[in-house]
């Protein structure tokens, strides 16, 4: 039976919809049958999003035109790749992995880790020395502003802030804005990015401490749709957990020029970041970003080369065409994903395609992060969802992917819970 919160929330919000045998490994799953949204098989070309097989209320999806009915900006999802470049487009060697040198961050971002075997600056190899060997500045994680990090930063498993890898648990690492009382307040705000007018609501707990570093959480809506209703979900149904945590947590909804996030939406979240970092306390080694289906496609193109500010991203139903993708950096970050098995928007694989889809994903990050890549990533075969942790990945930066029975959906029932919020959450507050 559908669970009365499934129900309220997504008649809350109408229906959600977006552009978009094991090797080794660990793999978790639940124990009992999955009910809930994608009985039908997700969004189907034309029709509506099922609810166990019934579209729900029988209203359609998108205003009643499928995903796959309308061309998104002439190009069929499924078409011509973004860019007309296919993923993969430029091999992982293609830029040497982990070329950017140790604390090469921007102020206050999150570096990446040394370069693989040898090819951090300075010639040391992952695990040794960064360029610099010892701090500059000698100081503790936050012990100097915008960063608190010095030049070269620490070595692979350091835990100096803001530069060389951070590992799960490090201090926080404070903003410019730390310190000094704020004058933001929660709602809409309007910002100019890129010469234009923009606007995003922000969330600032009422427990906020001006010298307490806060986590931030960047949450981008669904195709054709807006950052209220993102609020109106309560961010993702995260802030409902951070609460229930004890955990003080910011959360930014940004609004989309037009129905879907374009390549102009990366500076976006730059200015965003920018003016949040000094208004207020953030933690800048905490700051994760998520979104469903386009939400979660900008959030993919955002990992590909914004790995040294963004510490984690969950991508909900997300997919890598159809989208703009920059080149990519392949720096690490921690990643995870949800993908619903009938899901014929955002699929795990795209048709035949041997590099569009979800499942690709999961290889180019667990790839950038080290990880050992099976033969056959293991998904959802019966029961409840199944989630698949990359093995052998680099120390903090995990890669999990999660698949269920269902179609396109951020909201998927497993005995009167939405599960997906509920690991997107315990991912990232294992940093």
């Amino acid at each position: 039976m559908i669970s009365a919160r499934l129900l309220v929330a997504v008649s809350t919000l109408g229906i959600m919809v977006g552009a978009c045998s094991s090797d080794s490994g660990q793999t978790t799953d639940g124990s009992g049958g999955l009910s809930g949204l994608g009985g039908g098989g997700g969004l189907a070309g034309g029709g509506g999003m099922g609810v166990g097989g019934a579209a729900l209320g029988g209203a359609p999806v998108y205003g009643g035109a499928s995903f796959g009915g309308a061309t998104l900006g002439g190009a069929s999802f499924g078409g011509a790749t973004s860019g007309g470049a296919s993923f993969g487009g430029a091999s992982s060697g293609g830029a040497t992995l982990g070329g950017a040198t140790s604390g090469g961050a921007n102020s206050g971002g999150v570096a990446g880790r040394t370069g693989r075997a040898g090819a951090s600056s300075g010639g040391a190899s992952e695990g040794g020395a960064s360029s610099g060997g010892s701090n500059s500045g000698g100081s503790n994680s936050g012990g100097s502003n915008s960063g608190g990090a010095s030049e070269g930063g620490s070595s692979m498993g350091g835990a100096n802030a803001g530069t060389g890898a951070l590992l799960p648990g490090n201090d926080p690492v404070p903003s410019e804005g730390c310190g000094t009382p704020t004058t933001l307040t929660n709602g809409k705000k309007t910002i100019t990015s890129s010469g234009q007018q923009r606007t995003y609501i922000i969330d600032i707990p009422s427990d906020y401490d001006e010298n307490t570093p806060t986590r931030l959480f960047y949450t981008s809506h669904w195709i054709g749709s807006t950052s209220e209703a993102v609020q109106q979900q309560n961010y993702y149904f995260l802030k409902p957990l951070a609460q229930a945590a004890g955990v003080p947590a910011i959360f930014v909804a940004p609004q989309s020029d037009g129905s879907t996030w374009q390549e102009k939406d990366h500076a976006l979240f730059d200015d965003i970041l920018a003016f949040v970092k000094q208004n207020l306390c953030i933690d800048v080694s905490r700051v994760f970003a998520t979104g469903f289906s386009f939400g979660g496609m900008i959030t993919y193109s955002l990992s590909v080369n914004h790995q040294k500010d963004i510490r984690a991203a969950v991508g909900i139903a997300p997919a890598n065409y159809n989208i703009y993708v920059p080149p990519a950096t392949h720096e690490p970050i921690a990643w995870m994903q949800t993908t619903g098995m009938s899901d014929g928007t955002c699929p795990w694989v795209n048709g035949n395609s041997t590099t569009q889809g979800a499942k690709y994903i999961a290889i180019e990050h667990a790839t950038d992060n080290g990880c050992t890549i099976p033969s056959d990533i293991p998904t959802w075969q019966n029961g409840n969802h199944l989630c698949y942790d990359f093995e052998g990945c680099d120390t903090g930066y995990p890669v999990k992917a999660c698949t269920f029975n269902g179609g396109h959906t951020n909201i998927a029932d497993e005995n009167g819970t939405n599960w997906i919020p509920q690991e997107s959450w315990d991912f990232f507050m294992q940093f």
